[in-house]
């Protein structure tokens, strides 16, 4: 797994976005305190920060590019599993994928935690529940 994969697997968790946002806070209020000039900026960046975080603890959260294209709030609304993991994008919502759909396990691998693991086994990849899947396919590491 790349670090671009990885790095995005920590985005997709709720506790990882909660921690940055109150790192933030922090850093905020910091700036507050010791730099005079730039409170009225600091006060509307807390308050955008503290909205940022009431929308995550509460798991609501809508795509902006599919607000804007339909203009709907319930059609944009991002689902999450139950550990917080966002499923962004059509191939988590839907269980028409196999492992015959990948040419190797680690696309199968990658498609798997892009859509929450076990938690969100949406399309029944890992049968036997250790979190590996598509085992029978070839290894791009193999190729």
């Amino acid at each position: 797994m790349s670090t671009k994969d990885k790095i995005g697997k920590i985005r997709r968790k709720s506790g990882a976005r909660i921690t940055v946002i109150v790192i933030l806070m922090i850093i905020v209020a910091l700036l507050y305190i010791f730099v005079e000039k730039v409170r009225i900026l600091m006060i509307g960046l807390f308050v955008l920060l503290l909205a940022t975080l009431g929308l995550e603890v509460s798991q609501n959260d809508w795509d902006l590019g599919q607000l804007i294209q339909t203009g709907s709030f319930e059609e944009s609304k991002i689902e999450r599993t139950e550990g917080g993991t966002w499923l962004i994008g059509e191939e988590c919502q839907k269980e028409k994928l196999n492992c015959a759909n990948f040419a190797y396990q680690e696309d199968a691998q990658d498609l798997f935690e892009k859509c929450g693991g076990l938690e969100n086994d949406v399309h029944g990849l890992d049968g036997d529940n250790d979190n590996v899947v598509c085992e029978a396919l070839p290894s791009k590491r193999s190729n």
